[in-house]
């Protein structure tokens, strides 16, 4: 009894320590949406209680967080949270090389970069594309070598309009005629194109079709034997704003049946987007193109900070051209905007508050206030003169719009200068010194006459009118009176008789009175006949001196416009000129 109990306890308790031992432990731990892997124990598939692993990064991966635990622990049959997470390395971008660049799907681990080159250049040897490995991008940059094109195929009944070469530029061309009588079916130049070869297909040559034979019947319209291809030449629709497809552009013939599109020139849209944009030939003539054209509109310019658009429109090719609010000006260069085909060029403009620099000094003046470095839109300076000098102009002016002082600066001016003219004398006006508005009268000394105004005045810019001047008269003609007194001597000698017989005598007598030498300014008296003159003459002066009075007491003429002496200058050089 006792040994049975006994023996069941120590059975029980061996059971329970066993299978207790076996079911405290884990299986190898996985966190495959972390990018990890264990480091060691790859071959451990369960490991005890109390067990501890570390996880790294899969190959091309590494830490979000460098700093993050690696190590799990085995918790009875759990292992615990792993903090390590980890994401595709980046290899960054691939820099474009010479004549090519690369499409990438992306920088990091396992993207790949294909090598493409520009137009007009090609892969030399295979295309090779790379890919971001662990340790970067894997191969090297490719070499793009310039597009050539080996001579173009013959073609039967044709040839080449110029002779072949042996190699060709990309985008170089070539023209194929047919020979004599027949027609050529296709394109008749061709281009060297960018994978190295002649695009489009070469054309062909046709002598026309045989004539058919068909029993029991006859032709009854349509054109006799031969027959050659129907054909069309490159159709043109540009009062629709339209051009041929570019796959169209370089073909002059098209043979009957040929469809060609077209589309809208640069700048232009549908005017309706259903319209068909195809024509077919038929026999020797297009169908009606239905696709018509119109600009396209870029929408207008709203207002910019302190300025608006002075628009043409808002269609392709309108321009835009930028203006600032007054007190406001463009800060760089004006460059007006112009609707493109992808909307308005450029940006919209800066207008930045006018400012003024200093406004300019004067001569033998200066401005009321200190001056300043610079001013703002509408403020105003002052300018004053020295003592005693006069101020010509505006005083006072305005920082107008476009950045400068205006009106123009006053100037102060002192006078105008003393004159002297030979041979006249002032006979009225203010004596030196001579101010604004002053003005002086002159006349002539005797035998001068005044050549120019009598009367100058002192404006801002000197004397005006020019000063006179005084002219010396021509010497009147004077009139001499000769007498000749023939004188007889005798002589008596005997038995000789002489007589002599002088020269005649001549005796010069001055003339008597006035010698009417008329200069401006003196007036003349004298008896009714004078040496030289008409009779009447010296009258007629009287009676002008009379008119002259009057006119300037009735106010028809003043001082102003001539004096008397020009009047008796006028007649006296009449009269001496005419007799």
């Amino acid at each position: 009894m006792g040994c049975k109990v006994l023996c069941t306890s120590v059975a029980l308790l061996a059971y329970l320590m066993f299978f207790g031992h076996v079911r405290a432990e884990c299986t190898q731990p996985s966190f495959a949406s972390r990018n990890v892997v264990l480091s060691n124990h790859l071959s451990t598939q369960n490991f005890t209680n109390g067990s501890t692993v570390t996880f790294e990064c899969v190959i091309g991966h590494k830490p979000v967080d460098p700093k993050a635990s690696r190590s799990v622990t085995c918790e009875g049959n759990q292992w615990t949270s792993l903090e390590l997470s980890c994401t595709r390395k980046s290899c960054g971008s691939l820099a474009d090389f010479s004549h090519g660049r690369y499409d990438m799907t992306g920088n990091l681990f396992g993207d790949t970069a294909k090598p493409v080159c520009d137009k007009g250049y090609m892969l030399a040897g295979k295309e090779t594309t790379r890919t971001c490995r662990n340790k970067g991008w894997d191969g090297r940059d490719p070499l793009c070598e310039p597009v050539k094109c080996s001579a173009p195929p013959a073609i039967e009944n044709g040839q080449l309009v110029d002779e072949s070469l042996e190699s060709y530029n990309y985008l170089e061309e070539v023209s194929y005629r047919c020979n004599k009588g027949l027609t050529l079916i296709g394109k008749s130049t061709l281009l060297c194109s960018e994978d190295g070869t002649f695009k489009p297909d070469p054309p062909k040559c046709s002598d026309g079709y045989p004539k058919p034979t068909i029993p029991n019947a006859k032709r009854i319209s349509g054109k006799a034997p031969p027959y050659k291809l129907a054909e069309c030449t490159q159709p043109s629709f540009a009062s629709k704003n339209v051009i041929l497809s570019a796959n169209h552009l370089l073909t002059q013939n098209f043979p009957n049946g040929s469809t060609v599109t077209f589309e809208c020139v640069i700048g232009h849209k549908p005017v309706d987007s259903k319209a068909s944009r195809s024509v077919t030939c038929e026999g020797n003539q297009w169908t009606s193109l239905e696709l018509s054209c119109t600009r396209k509109s870029c929408g207008s310019l709203a207002d910019f900070l302190h300025g608006r658009y002075d628009m043409t429109g808002n269609l392709f090719g309108d321009t835009a051209k930028p203006v600032c609010d007054k007190g406001y000006m463009l800060a760089g260069k004006e460059t007006t905007r112009t609707c493109r085909d992808q909307g308005w060029d450029g940006r919209d403009p800066l207008c930045e508050p006018v400012k003024c620099s200093a406004p300019p000094a004067i001569e033998n003046g200066q401005l009321v206030d200190e001056s300043l470095e610079s001013y703002n839109y509408l403020e105003a300076v002052s300018y004053r003169c020295n003592k005693g000098i006069n101020l010509i102009g505006a005083s006072t002016l305005h920082c107008s719009e476009d950045g400068t002082f205006k009106p123009d600066p006053p100037k102060c001016f002192d006078g105008c200068p003393t004159l002297k003219i030979p041979n006249a004398k002032r006979i009225d006006g203010k004596a030196p010194p001579y101010k604004l508005n002053n003005f002086i009268k002159y006349k002539c000394g005797d035998g001068y006459r005044l050549e120019g105004d009598a009367i100058i005045e002192c404006r801002e810019n000197g004397w005006s009118p020019e000063p006179p001047q005084c002219i010396a008269l021509p010497t009147p003609p004077t009139t001499t009176t000769t007498t000749t007194t023939p004188t007889t001597t005798t002589t008596t000698t005997t038995p000789t008789t002489t007589t002599t017989t002088t020269t005649p005598t001549t005796t010069t007598t001055p003339t008597t009175g006035n010698e009417l030498l008329v200069s401006s300014g003196q007036r003349r008296t004298g008896p009714l006949t004078e040496p030289g003159f008409p009779q009447g003459f010296f009258s007629i002066l009287s009676l002008m001196e009379l008119w002259f009075l009057a006119a300037v007491a009735s106010g028809l003429l003043s001082w102003g416009h001539f004096i008397y002496s020009d009047v008796v200058d006028l007649i006296a050089n009449y009269w001496t000129d005419t007799i």
